[in-house]
């Protein structure tokens, strides 16, 4: 996630989105290490409050990155809800173990280590996973595999359940006649079919919110 602040942004954080001791020292953690791909507070706000508002109670995260949206969308959860998350670099499982590790409620956070396809596919064969509904997934990871995650979300998300994507502009190439320079054209062409398949209104009631870097979100029909 590219992070633009402006005083808009700027303004809206301070009001709606103020970071705690933990979320705000994740933040710090990768801006000194200048990894700024991580969702921004007001994003990380938004997903607390998608998921909120729809209920959500399991929740699958593809790219934990060191953990901040984790957090932000674990908050949501009431009861015995859960979040898996995905995380493939060994540098990135480290920063997320240490942020959970102080999380208030680590025992609602999974972390599954590896490829995020193969992760998935053991996921989906886990006993407890397969107990409860999938409410929400939140794609944030490698972007040539956005349609290979859609895949699978199509496949678990329960009907009504939540399909949330950031990055769907990818890099604001996606509105352009061909890929620009520095952008793969079979990443291009598959988020322009990822954000074609979440537009078709007879399978999704969806929406892309004009973030910095757009953010989809999309309720499952079927």
């Amino acid at each position: 996630m590219s992070r633009h602040p402006s005083p808009a942004t700027d303004y809206i954080a301070a009001l709606y989105a103020t970071q705690d001791a933990l979320l705000d020292d994740i933040d710090k953690m990768l801006k000194s290490q200048n990894i700024a791909m991580h969702v921004s507070a007001n994003e990380g706000k938004l997903l607390q409050v998608l998921a909120a508002m729809h209920g959500a109670q399991t929740i699958v995260e593809i790219g934990t990155l060191a953990g901040y949206s984790t957090i932000w969308m674990a908050r949501a959860l009431t009861g015995d809800g859960h979040i898996y998350t995905l995380n493939k670099d060994a540098r990135h499982i480290a920063m997320a173990k240490e942020s959970f590790a102080r999380f208030e409620a680590p025992g609602r956070i999974t972390m599954l280590e590896g490829d995020a396809r193969d992760s998935l596919e053991k996921l989906a064969q886990d006993s407890e996973f397969k107990k409860r509904p999938l409410d929400m997934v939140f794609i944030d990871a490698d972007k040539i595999s956005y349609p290979a995650y859609l895949d699978w979300a199509e496949q678990h998300v329960r009907r009504g359940g939540l399909i949330v994507a950031d990055n769907t502009f990818l890099f604001g190439s996606v509105w352009q006649e061909s890929p620009p320079e520095g952008i793969a054209p079979t990443t291009w062409k598959g988020m322009r079919s990822f954000n074609e398949r979440l537009a078709d209104q007879g399978r999704y009631r969806s929406v892309m919110i004009p973030t910095t870097e757009g953010l989809s979100v999309a309720i499952k029909l079927f």
